[in-house]
């Protein structure tokens, strides 16, 4: 096939964009209705194999989800003995979810969002008596706006009957890559393959996958949900945000600035007040009245020491938990609220029993912050729910794999709620990381530690 080639007289091959095996996908225009239209061709088939996808062509029509792209029109041109079979679909201006994978992976949120459509899509299809075969991020489509479109219905069980695995399987696939950026299963070549643990759990392949998504990609690729749409409803319960979306612009840089260091400055008094109401909804973290009051006193003296005032972000940066050396994630739910404004609410660790050092399990957890590009730094500033952690600061341009990815910048030893860390001379750096080394102990004897701000200043 040629680029000017008109196919039944009417759609016009105009770019030929890939070959795989003995498919072809061009962009072409329907001179009928004048517009861009996509052109699957599938060489040297039988007349049989036409009847075949004509019938296939027919059930994907039949599926009312828009998220499925449709398919408009089937044909076939004379190939000697054999035939060239085509199939007409809509175009779709994005990109496909394997060259967003390729840079790096989704936040988790994203990711719940996108394969959670995927998944109700999927289910749609089911219900109507049709179905995919091959899932993989070359058929998931992501449109300027973030939605996502599927490709491929019904299609690809025409050119292979025999699909390698079901749909569960690849919409547990799917979220396996949308969090990892590898590819867990066989059949398609995409994305780098599972590098690290069974090929089943993404948190075993990349730290900071939480427990329940972990669960849910493993009991897919397992096969342990009884249809897609099962899987769409454990999805459906986990936080999500849209693809590609960011928080919600409140306000200018200046006011955002003011309020979000507004809990440095907050009189005593007032800050008192908040401890005090404190002792009821923070009463998870162990807070009592009286070290609350010692954490806003500590704030309010710091202000004399000369120390930096100014956040370096006017939006609330990226944050993760970070625990390489156990299972990937501590309190994955709050890490935002380390840069709510708020004394009242905290990250916290996990619980340890037998020592300080994490119970002789590993050598620290903490909090890694993604600026979004390096930013300077000369102090850090954290309130801890309780004194007497070991805590380092970390800094680095590229993301770590473990803590001592990143070298020290900072540290504080036996610290007390209110810590200031001041650097010896500012650094610039992306990736700045609040590592805690060792744990106060709790009224119960264990060991734990909750940091309800996180600071970082010009």
């Amino acid at each position: 096939m040629d680029p000017g080639r008109l196919l039944d007289g009417r759609y016009r091959l105009d770019e030929h964009r890939f070959t795989i095996g003995d498919r072809q996908l061009w962009l072409a225009t329907d001179e009928v209705l004048e517009r861009r239209v996509a052109v699957h061709i599938v060489s040297g088939r039988t007349r049989t194999d036409a009847k075949t996808f004509a019938a296939a062509a027919g059930r994907a029509g039949s599926v009312p989800d828009a998220r499925w792209v449709r398919i408009l029109d089937v044909g076939l041109e004379p190939a000697g003995r054999k035939v060239d079979v085509w199939i007409v679909s809509e175009w779709i201006d994005g990109q496909s979810l394997t060259a967003m994978l390729r840079k790096e992976p989704l936040k988790e949120s994203a990711a719940v969002t996108l394969v959670t459509e995927c998944a109700q899509a999927v289910a749609a299809a089911h219900h109507h008596g049709a179905g995919h075969g091959a899932l993989h991020p070359d058929e998931v489509l992501i449109q300027p706006d973030g939605s996502a479109r599927l490709t491929g219905l019904e299609i690809h069980l025409a050119l292979s009957p025999d699909p390698p695995y079901d749909d569960v399987r690849g919409l547990g696939a799917l979220l396996f890559a949308a969090v990892t950026g590898h590819w867990p299963l066989t059949g398609w070549h995409g994305l780098p393959p599972v590098t690290r643990g069974d090929g089943r759990h993404p948190r075993q392949q990349r730290f900071g996958v939480g427990k329940v998504v972990d669960d849910i990609a493993a009991r897919a690729l397992n096969s342990e949900f009884s249809d897609p749409a099962a899987m769409a409803r454990a999805l459906t319960a986990l936080p999500s945000t849209p693809l590609g979306g960011g928080s919600e612009d409140v306000g200018s840089p200046t006011r955002e600035r003011l309020r979000r260091v507004a809990w440095w400055v907050v009189p005593p008094i007032l800050v008192a007040v908040v401890g005090l109401l404190s002792w009821g909804v923070g009463s998870r973290l162990g807070k009592v009245p009286g070290e609350t009051r010692g954490v806003s006193q500590s704030l309010t003296q710091s202000h004399g020491h000369g120390a930096a005032d100014t956040l370096v972000w006017t939006k609330p940066p990226t944050i993760k938990s970070f625990d390489p050396e156990g299972n990937g994630i501590e309190d994955p739910g709050g890490v935002g609220l380390v840069v709510d404004d708020d004394p009242s609410t905290s990250w916290t660790t996990d619980t340890y029993r037998g020592s300080a050092h994490f119970g002789g399990l590993k050598d620290g957890v903490g909090l890694l912050i993604d600026l979004g590009h390096a930013k300077r730094v000369a102090a850090a500033r954290l309130l801890l729910s309780a004194p007497g952690a070991d805590i380092e600061l970390r800094a680095g341009s590229s993301p770590p794999v473990t803590s001592s990815d990143l070298p020290i910048v900072a540290s504080g030893e036996a610290a007390t709620t209110s810590l200031n860390l001041h650097l010896n001379a500012p650094v610039r750096a992306r990736y700045w990381l609040v590592w805690i080394t060792s744990l106060p102990r709790t009224e119960r004897g264990e060991f734990s530690l909750g940091i309800a701000e996180i600071a970082l200043l010009h």
